[in-house]
């Protein structure tokens, strides 16, 4: 409560006083918009691309060190997220229940996060409350390159979270050719347009079913690992950056060039990729 107090004081009057305004989505910009009465013209969209894309790529010999340390299953799906409780892993791991008892499959989840979360404590007795110790790995906080590892060793990436301004690990997915399965909440199906599994993050059914599907099918896995590389292609670090460039200029007041317009002007969740742009 008092951080929430502390942010509704100072996130509004700096949106106030700023000359522009970023936002990682258009669902962000449209809850700015509504929430602290912004005009629209003020906030500039600019997404990201995958973070881990300034890591290394892993050797053969690190995904062979990092199954072996973590003792990583065969098969798992993988669920990259601070141990908060709008992460929603309580439903996540009530979904692994479901599919074990009602449906006699049995899906292994790794999860990476920080353990020294005040949330962890209900997650842990949660796992034990159902009998899930020996499906559910939560390794606490991994580094850049054992989590780049870890995201080629899994089968699908699982994004169950309540709230999201924008997802690092379904871009995350989409750069490792991983497929990705993820909320249909806030900022989620704009980014992931048909490139993720979309689902009810509320119904522990429609998650059981999405890891059903994801874990049976390798078919849909493929087509998801395909729309996904395709949608990635949407998202690009170097025009991330001349966006931010032109931002930059237009909060200075200093000219912009024709460029600096396009990617100011460019609706970047909607729209493809600006070919002129590429050449």
């Amino acid at each position: 409560p008092n951080i929430l107090r502390w942010r509704e004081s100072v996130y509004p009057t700096g949106c106030h006083y700023a000359r522009v305004i970023v936002a990682g989505s258009q669902w962000v910009k449209n809850d700015l918009t509504e929430q602290y009465g912004i005009n629209p013209k003020k906030v500039q969209v600019i997404p990201w691309g995958a973070p881990t894309q300034a890591v290394p790529e892993p050797t053969q010999e690190l995904l062979q060190t990092v199954a072996r340390k973590y003792n990583l299953p065969a098969s798992f799906a993988f669920y990259p997220a601070m141990l908060w409780e709008h992460k929603n892993h309580l439903r996540l791991l009530d979904a692994l229940t479901f599919l074990r008892n009602q449906k006699g499959l049995t899906v292994n989840l790794v999860c990476t996060g920080n353990l020294q979360s005040a949330f962890w404590p209900k997650i842990k007795q949660h796992i034990q409350e159902l009998n899930l110790s020996s499906q559910a790995q939560f390794l606490g906080m991994v580094s850049s390159q054992e989590l780049r590892a870890i995201y080629k060793l899994s089968q699908f990436v699982i994004v169950p979270t309540l709230f999201e301004a924008a997802s690092g690990p379904v871009f995350e997915a989409w750069y490792e050719g991983v497929p990705a399965a993820c909320s249909t909440v806030t900022s989620l199906p704009e980014q992931a347009g048909n490139a993720a599994f979309l689902f009810d993050p509320f119904s522990i059914e429609a998650i059981a079913d999405v890891l059903q599907h994801m874990t049976t099918d390798p078919l849909l896995r493929q087509d998801l690992v395909e729309k996904g590389r395709k949608r990635l292609g949407d998202f690009n670090w170097e025009r991330t950056a001349k966006a931010y460039r032109a931002v930059y200029r237009r909060a200075a007041g200093r000219p912009l060039s024709e460029e600096d317009q396009f990617l100011l002007n460019w609706d970047w969740m909607r729209n493809p990729k600006p070919v002129d742009l590429e050449a």
